[in-house]
């Protein structure tokens, strides 16, 4: 069993030994999570997509084959070679410094997995099935991508400036816990669905100037 957890890789190095289609879909996803993060690919050769942010100066290239001591200084490591010998190598000296491993196509030498994700801005959903079937974990993600579109990420945005408005316009912890009932119904989440943030967001200024005048009348 799997513990979850999110992490912040802002300042952190991540290396990742490989420079195959596989690191670059690990090196993207971290990119994608944090844009701050320092990212080494340790290998001689590199996809075009790797070699281009490279080149921009956003991964630093390694361009051998990794030999021991390689790891210096990581946070976490993927060994992503298609080359089992070399990954086992690699967990081991990750395992001997203590760093966290993610090994491709081998859960049991990873000391964590990365699961499917769906991310809408700050909005993140993960599916995971502990490395047993990515198969599944990816079934489910498209499932999700369905059922929550790039305008919940828009959406998000939008309710973190309404949650500061409503601590100064409901005044108690009663109206705000009523506020966001009504925020998270059905019908104001079909809207967002569907793309009708506009009309999402004035349903819920109106649910909050109904709430207020109610406490004031002492109605509710």
């Amino acid at each position: 069993m799997l513990y979850p957890l999110n992490v912040d890789l802002t300042g952190r190095c991540v290396v990742i030994v490989g420079g195959g289609t596989v690191a670059e879909r690990k090196v993207c996803g971290i990119l994608a999570a944090d844009s701050e993060a320092s990212v080494r690919v340790i290998a001689p050769a590199l996809t075009d997509a790797l070699r281009a942010l490279a080149d921009r100066g956003r991964i630093a290239w390694h361009g051998e084959q990794y030999t021991n001591g390689d790891l210096t200084d990581a946070f976490l490591v993927y060994a992503a070679t298609d080359s089992a010998a070399v990954n086992a190598s690699v967990a081991a000296e990750a395992e001997k410094r203590g760093i966290l491993v993610n090994v491709i196509d081998d859960p049991r030498a990873s000391t964590f997995h990365i699961p499917s994700t769906v991310r809408r801005g700050d909005f993140l959903l993960t599916v995971s099935t502990g490395g047993r079937s990515p198969a599944l974990s990816r079934a489910i993600r498209m499932e999700l991508e369905q059922l929550y579109p790039e305008a919940f990420g828009q959406w998000l945005e939008r309710v973190a400036h309404l949650r500061r408005e409503m601590r100064t316009m409901l005044s108690t912890s009663r109206e705000r816990t009523a506020f966001w009932r009504i925020a998270l119904r059905p019908y104001i989440l079909n809207m967002v669905h569907d793309g009708e943030l506009e009309k999402a967001e004035v349903e819920l200024r109106n649910a909050a100037l109904d709430i207020g005048a109610k406490s004031s009348d002492g109605s509710d």
